[in-house]
């Protein structure tokens, strides 16, 4: 027995569907990065029919194109890290780009300039991407893992990282975000972005929302061994990701890759190994130092996943990372 639907109901079936594939592609666009360029020979004419083939270095993952009548290629939605890019055509030398570093909402430019001769040669470029993206008008800047991995942090608190972009500024120190009230044991995840309130920035996650509404803060805070990078974004932010007056930040997770990969880490903070300030003066004489103890421990997995390639797509048959971090209360209080 067929069940008929109301017009009302087709119609409501019909918005939740056309929402749904906005938003996955929306989510998309914000993690992903984009790769264009054009192909000419040594005396600058335009080469169509070369076959450009892109891989993920990390997964093995490949797609391939085949350039325009105007030389032109572009591959669209490519999952960040690192990939390097072939270009092939018959009577000319194969043009290699062997290392290309994507982070996300990048649209890099790779152009190739390929000369005659056999296909069993190899022009080789080791780094080709220009620091200047002139695809895109978008101002941001991208802390990439190694740079969450190696920079200082106290607390390990990716925020201080963002503070690094130019024109952002940490925020007001009494507001709610700050969390230097005696009663808040918060991270500070307040930073201000051209001068703007710290709660007209825009956080996310994988390209999903990540704002807790009642103070304007930061609602899900991963742990630094979870973060492959993070984009930090200032000005002319494209259309899926505005809503904001501030700035916005991005934070991409982890995945899995072609090998194993975990951490264990304990950041320890204690007042045995602090000096005595200058300033921890009463009347001339010397006071003792407060104590302090602070431990930060825990680990990641990072499994093996292996990924399929095909002509149009990227598709993942397992990709989740484990990261279990924890902390003990910072313990302080005079001697």
């Amino acid at each position: 027995m067929a069940i008929q639907l109301r017009p009302w109901m087709r119609m409501l079936s019909l918005i939740i569907s056309v929402l749904l594939a906005m938003s996955i592609s929306v989510a998309a666009q914000v993690t992903t990065a984009d790769v264009v360029g054009r192909v000419t020979d040594s005396s600058g004419a335009v080469l169509p029919g070369v076959t450009i083939v892109i891989e993920n270095v990390g997964t093995g993952a490949n797609r391939s194109v085949v350039s325009s009548d105007t030389g032109d290629y572009v591959f669209n939605l490519l999952p960040v890290g690192r990939y390097s890019v072939r270009f092939e055509l018959p009577g000319f030398k194969t043009f290699t780009v062997s290392s290309v570093v994507l982070a996300a909402g990048d649209r890099a430019r790779i152009d190739a300039q390929m000369m005659v001769g056999g296909t069993n040669e190899t022009v080789n470029v080791q780094e080709q991407v220009p620091l200047l993206q002139t695809d895109t008008a978008t101002l941001g800047t991208a802390i990439t893992g190694r740079l969450v991995q190696d920079l200082p942090l106290n607390g390990r608190n990716y925020v201080q990282l963002a503070q690094l972009v130019p024109g952002i500024s940490p925020g007001p120190q009494n507001g709610l975000a700050t969390g230097t009230r005696p009663d808040d044991r918060r991270l500070n995840s307040s930073y201000s972005v051209n001068g703007q309130d710290p709660v007209a920035n825009n956080n996310l996650i994988d390209g999903m929302d990540n704002n807790e509404r009642f103070i304007g803060t930061i609602g899900v805070r991963p742990s630094i061994d979870a973060i492959q990078e993070f984009k930090v974004l200032t000005n002319l932010y494209s259309a899926e990701i505005s809503r904001t007056s501030g700035g916005v930040i991005n934070i991409l997770t982890k995945s899995g890759s072609n090998d194993f990969h975990g951490s264990l880490f304990e950041f320890l903070r204690n007042d045995r190994l602090d000096a005595n300030g200058n300033y921890n003066l009463t009347g001339g004489t010397q006071l003792p130092k407060q104590k302090f103890r602070q431990n930060q421990f825990g680990g990641s997995l990072q499994p093996w996943c292996r990924r399929r390639s095909s002509a149009s797509a990227i598709s993942p048959k397992t990709a989740w990372l484990v990261s279990i971090p924890a902390a003990s209360a910072p313990m302080q209080r005079n001697k």
